[in-house]
């Protein structure tokens, strides 16, 4: 690898079931080159049948950029679209230093997202 070459920033993503909620925990560096990633998994959540919710926990995001809060907003909305509901928990204020965030519904924490999700399905 020569000197100029920069290795991509790492992004993790871990998905489960918490109290019938789809918990998508992103870790790492929300930047351009994962964004591509990060839109194939929250594809995936769009095309599920039935009212989805999901709780997105950013608490381990430790960086961010304009397409990384893009990615976010623009999954969520296609979730909405495809009749589901979303939440971003712990949105760090590296993701908030950009536009779009009006548009995601956040909540301070994962248990404070879910139980918002269990309100609005009801």
């Amino acid at each position: 690898m020569s000197e100029d070459a920069v290795a991509a920033m790492p992004m993790s993503i871990d998905m489960t079931i918490e109290r019938g909620c789809i918990v998508v925990r992103l870790g790492g560096h929300l930047v351009v080159d994962n964004v591509p990633r990060l839109n194939r998994w929250l594809a995936r959540i769009g095309k599920l049948e039935g009212r989805v919710l999901v709780a997105m926990d950013l608490h381990g995001v430790v960086g961010c950029d304009a397409t990384g809060v893009d990615a976010l907003v623009d999954g969520a909305g296609r979730i909405r679209q495809a009749g589901g509901f979303v939440i971003a928990a712990h949105y760090p204020d590296t993701c908030a230093a950009f536009a779009g965030r009006d548009v995601l519904e956040t909540r301070a924490t994962v248990d404070d997202a879910i139980a918002e999700l269990h309100a609005w399905a009801v």
